[in-house]
């Protein structure tokens, strides 16, 4: 069994981002052609077009950023998996924590206060 090393697993990403930059050119070109074809009519529902180019940008954007943390991942990886490590263990410790930690006391209930 091949086991894929850390840096082939983040070059994933490669294709993941070739996915969002088609999704993201989609939506912001059918969103700018939608706007265009629309043009003259009535009613005119442009506001989907320029939703639908919004959601292109924002995709967009959110490539920029994965790529972002892709690469530095890559140019310092023993960095990144040590913060990964630790971030995981305190989510651990913490989930331990609030498993075995007792409930809250509940207030004692005035059996006068009902009557």
């Amino acid at each position: 069994m091949v086991v894929p090393s850390t840096t082939q697993v983040l070059a994933f990403f490669n294709l993941f981002a070739g996915i969002l930059l088609t999704l993201s050119i989609i939506f912001f070109f059918g969103g700018f052609v939608m706007y265009l074809v629309r043009l003259g009519t009535w009613p005119t529902y442009r506001e989907e077009a320029v939703e639908l180019m919004k959601w292109g940008v924002t995709i967009l954007f959110t490539l920029i950023v994965i790529l972002g943390l892709q690469q530095a991942f890559m140019r310092h990886l023993l960095v990144a998996v040590s913060i990964g490590a630790l971030i995981l263990i305190c989510i651990v410790v913490w989930a331990f924590m609030e498993g075995f930690s007792e409930p809250p006391p509940s207030a004692p209930r005035n059996v006068a206060q009902r009557q």
